[in-house]
């Protein structure tokens, strides 16, 4: 007998038998039960999920001779046609192939043919989202009215693709992706059956390679089962073409290193041993993945047993903004190293901009709190020198944990030294108005404009409106937040607020305020004002007697 596939071997012949489908097993198995069998389904879900094997099962099911219960025999003549593919009154037809509207046509003429006394015919149109939308329109009519004992089993794995008129058709039954447990129970049976030893853990690879899809899952062990001895977790990875999640997680140390030098030679090595540098990128955005979901989550990583407790330590010491900074970079060069002619050079620069990008983003946050702790210290001493920060904050060999104690010690530090000398400021921010601002916010955007003329463009949108201490509120008027934003980004900030220093012998921090919100903010203080305004006026009431006092706006 010749050489039978695993997933052709092991799919079901019994709705009880299908891994994972039990919502949808347990309702087609009541319709056989209450023979309320709808003439149109559509059964849509992931590849490999059971949707071809239901159909199969629930066609056996209406033309079986000796039914058990609502489960088919698969001994009578039908039911063993049907599993031969030699069934009259059963017809399976690839969509891919036979997309266009003439087969579609054919397809009517042939239902117009009475069936086998008693018997259904099933017509069961596989990958139906293939269809053109011709041969949709030419199918609308036979779906809505079709002959008695007709019934049609759609299959798709893209129902978003499926034309509203038809779906509206049809009884719809969705496929889910089968659980890791669920698989790995069945390649379990398989192993046993065989009688061959495979590792747990290499049964939990495949499940989890095999992405809910039990038809992969049973072809990747058909083609691990070709190796001699038992099966490890290296073989399923061999078999592959994977670099595994142990090097994944080796990976991950040298990248969190931030050694160029260790990282490229670490990936040298791998591909030294013949691995693919775009499977080794592509692995390794998995393994990020399962971090970034241990960190936010909590829950168990879905990784080989031997991992899961190295890939939790990972997570919590890199944290979620760094794992995401990297799956950001890495998910924007994977897709370019597709095409890339030097797959080695662009996967060595991947990861050398891995590393840049999050060094860059930390000294970018250092700076801008090093920019906020400065006007900081200035609106406490009342001065303008912008370089005055302590040296030791200066220093670009702040560790990264370190930082924020740094920084909190030498705010605390600042505010007692200076606390007591607030009185002894000098007042040269107090002689500044908004008049003079506004007087002179034209030469402002002038210089603005020499500096960055893009930083100039989104400031237009905006006026100056209130100068509250150092705080220079600019308003920007409905329908401009897009300018409002780009103005707040640290470099155009930047820019304008140093424009300001030049032009009016002082630092001014923006503060960049919409139209509604200014209004809102505003009638808050005078409601503050009013409700003080109130209380004086009732002590006046209590001291002298309400006769007495008469109240003049």
């Amino acid at each position: 007998m010749a050489y039978l596939a695993l997933y052709r071997e092991w799919r079901p012949k019994l709705f009880r038998d299908i891994v994972g489908q039990e919502h949808i097993s347990k309702t087609l198995l009541n319709a056989l039960k209450q023979d309320k069998i709808a003439h149109a389904y559509l059964f849509s879900g992931p590849r490999g999920t059971g949707k071809t094997t239901a159909a199969k099962i629930l066609a056996k099911a209406l033309n079986c001779e000796e039914r058990n219960g609502q489960e088919p025999c698969n001994k009578c003549s039908s039911c063993i046609s049907i599993d031969q593919g030699s069934a009259m009154e059963v017809f399976e037809i690839d969509a891919a192939s036979n997309r266009g509207i003439n087969e579609i046509r054919d397809l009517r003429e042939n239902i117009k043919l009475s069936s086998i006394q008693g018997k259904h015919k099933v017509y069961i149109i596989d990958e139906v989202h293939m269809l053109t939308t011709e041969a949709f329109n030419a199918l609308l009519k036979t779906l809505e009215e079709p002959p008695p004992k007709v019934v049609f089993i759609l299959a798709t794995t893209e129902v978003q693709k499926i034309p509203l008129t038809i779906l509206s058709r049809v009884q719809r039954f969705e496929f889910h992706r089968i659980s890791i447990e669920g698989i790995q129970r069945r390649l379990t049976e398989v192993c046993a059956s065989l009688k061959r030893e495979v590792n747990p853990n290499a049964l939990v690879v495949i499940a989890q390679k095999s992405e809910g899809g039990l038809r992969d899952a049973l072809s990747i062990l058909d083609q691990c089962l070709l190796q001699e001895g038992p099966i490890g977790v290296e073989e399923v990875y061999l078999v592959l073409g994977m670099v595994g999640e142990t090097y994944s997680s080796k990976l991950v140390d040298e990248l969190a290193s931030d050694d160029y030098g260790k990282c490229i030679n670490f990936l040298s090595d791998g591909i030294q041993q013949g691995r693919d540098p775009r499977q080794i990128i592509r692995e390794l955005l998995d393994y990020l993945r399962q971090m970034l979901l241990t960190a936010a989550t909590g829950d168990t990583p879905m990784v080989a047993p031997h991992i899961q407790e190295r890939l939790i330590k990972q997570s919590k010491q890199i944290g979620i903004s760094r794992i995401l900074k990297w799956i950001s970079i890495l998910l924007q060069g994977e897709g370019q190293l597709k095409y890339a002619s030097n797959a080695r050079l662009a996967a060595e620069l991947l990861l050398v901009q891995t590393i840049y990008g999050t060094q860059h983003q930390l000294m970018n946050g250092q700076e801008e709190v090093l920019q906020r702790l400065s006007a900081l210290e200035q609106q406490i001493q009342g001065v303008s020198p912008i370089n005055k920060v302590p040296r030791e904050v200066k220093s670009s060999k702040i560790s990264n944990t370190g930082v924020l104690n740094t920084l909190n010690n030498v705010v605390k530090t600042e505010v007692v030294e200076n606390t007591s000398n607030l009185e002894q400021a000098p007042a040269s921010i107090s002689k500044l108005t908004i008049e003079s601002v506004q007087e002179r916010w034209n030469d402002v955007m002038e210089q603005v404009k020499k500096r960055k003329k893009s930083t100039q463009a989104f400031l237009m949108e905006g006026r100056p409106v209130q100068l509250k201490g150092n705080n220079l509120v600019i308003l920007f008027r409905e329908g401009c937040s897009f300018h409002k934003d780009k103005v707040n980004q640290a470099e155009n900030r930047k820019t304008v607020e140093e424009v300001l220093n030049l032009m009016f012998g002082t630092t001014l921090i923006l503060q960049n305020i919409m139209e509604n919100e200014f209004k809102t903010i505003n009638d808050q203080d005078n409601q503050v004002v009013k409700n003080q305004e109130q209380v004086l006026i009732d002590k006046a009431k209590d001291l002298f007697g309400s006769d007495l006092i008469e109240v003049r706006e």
